[in-house]
């Protein structure tokens, strides 16, 4: 019965391999920082100030792959979604959505950068 078999001498491959996930998340983490901290900035415009402490609270974290948003205010939902005696006064959606595609861009890029060992 006929075999073969193969010995890799050099393995350059494997070392790219498992620096690109740190890589891809750090390069997708430097591409989605700016647009949380424009997301931010929108919602922040937006928002109905009374005292200002919602607006305050509206903030971004970028780490690796994820981009969290939001307000940490008690009332903050409220306010986005409305309750049944007020109407709703979005501010965070709208922000997200002007952003949507620049977000996607990001993770492109990132992605793109990340490939480029």
């Amino acid at each position: 019965m006929p075999g073969w078999s193969a010995t890799i001498i050099t393995d350059t491959v494997t070392p790219k391999l498992m620096s690109f996930r740190g890589k891809l998340e750090h390069d997708v983490e430097v591409e989605l920082d700016p647009v949380g901290a424009d997301m931010k900035d929108i919602a922040r415009s937006l928002v109905r100030v009374r005292t200002g402490y919602l607006q305050s609270t509206i903030y971004y974290t970028a780490n690796g792959m994820l981009l969290e948003f939001g307000a940490t205010a008690d009332y903050a939902s409220y306010n986005e979604f409305g309750t049944p005696r007020m109407s709703a006064q979005p501010f965070m959606r709208p922000a997200l959505d002007a952003s949507e595609q620049r977000l996607l861009d990001a993770i492109r890029v990132g992605c793109l950068n990340a490939l480029a060992i």
